[in-house]
C-alpha cells in the first residue's frame, strides 16, 4: 500500500504539470517516507542537513518552507516534515493549520501523502483540510477488510465526508476482485478507476504505471479546486 501511493503521487504531479501547473508534494507518511528515494533527490535540502549535523535542530530554523527541494521548474518536495513534528518540534493544530494554509497559497496544487496509519491527530487534519482524498487500495479480500476499516474510522470517528474520497485500486490485474463487485463493497463511495500492475515489479517501481481508466475523471475533479489533495 505504502508504494503505492507514493507512486501515485508522483504519477498525479506528472499529470497536472502538464497543464503548466505549480505543484508541491509533502511527504507526510512519517514513518515510511519515501518519495526523496523514488525521487533520485536527498531527503533535506543542504542547509537543514547542516543544521542536523551540528545537531542545533529547533523549530524556529526549521518550518516547512526550509524544507522544500526542487525536483524540477514546476515540481516541488517536502520530504523532511518528520523534523518539526518530533518530540522536540511538537507544534501545536493552530500552528500547524496556520503553516499548511500559509503553503498552500503558493501552489496551483498540494499533493499530500499521507500514512495509512490512523493513530496521528494530524492524518485526521490533513484529510479535513484537504479538497479531494485519492484513497488507495487493494482489489484482493485482504486490502479490502483493512481499507473499509480505515473508511470507517474516517467517516464516523473524524467525520469525514464520503463524498471528498475517491477509491482508486492499485495493482490491478486479471486475479483481483470483480469491479462489479468491488462497486457494491463500496457503494458509499465513487470508484475513479484503477492501476495496473506491471509483470515486472522493478519496471513499475522505476518507471511508473500507467493510470487506467480514471486519468481524465482525476483532472475533472481537480480542475475546479485548485488547492490540497491527500492520498
Amino acid at each position: 500500500m505504502e508504494l503505492g501511493k507514493s507512486m501515485f503521487s508522483i504519477m498525479l504531479a506528472n499529470l497536472l504539470k502538464e497543464k503548466n501547473n505549480k505543484i508541491l508534494i509533502i511527504d507526510f507518511d512519517i514513518l515510511n517516507n519515501s518519495l526523496h528515494t523514488i525521487l533520485g533527490v536527498k531527503k533535506y535540502p543542504e542547509k537543514i542537513k547542516n543544521i542536523i549535523n551540528n545537531n542545533d535542530i529547533s523549530f524556529k530554523e526549521i518550518n516547512i518552507e526550509n524544507l522544500i527541494i526542487k525536483i524540477n521548474k514546476k515540481i516541488d518536495l517536502i520530504s523532511g516534515i518528520n523534523l518539526i513534528f518530533n518530540s522536540k518540534n511538537k507544534i501545536s493544530e493552530n500552528d500547524f493549520k496556520y503553516y499548511l494554509n500559509n503553503i498552500f497559497e503558493k501552489y496551483n496544487y498540494v499533493i499530500i501523502d499521507t500514512t495509512s496509519e490512523c493513530f496521528f491527530e494530524y492524518t485526521k487534519e490533513i484529510i479535513n483540510m484537504s479538497n479531494k482524498c485519492f484513497f488507495i487500495t487493494e482489489a484482493n479480500l485482504s486490502e479490502i477488510s483493512k481499507s473499509k476499516r480505515l473508511l470507517e474510522i474516517y467517516s464516523n470517528n473524524w467525520c469525514v465526508d464520503n463524498n471528498k474520497i475517491k477509491i482508486i485500486f492499485n495493482k490491478f490485474n486479471k486475479n483481483s476482485i470483480d469491479i462489479n463487485l468491488l462497486k457494491k463493497l463500496y457503494f458509499d463511495y465513487e470508484i475513479i478507476g484503477k492501476i495496473k500492475l506491471k509483470n515486472n515489479y522493478n519496471y513499475f517501481f522505476n518507471k511508473q504505471a500507467k493510470l487506467i481508466n480514471c486519468k481524465n475523471k482525476i483532472i475533472n475533479l481537480l480542475e475546479n479546486n485548485k488547492t490540497k489533495i491527500v492520498n
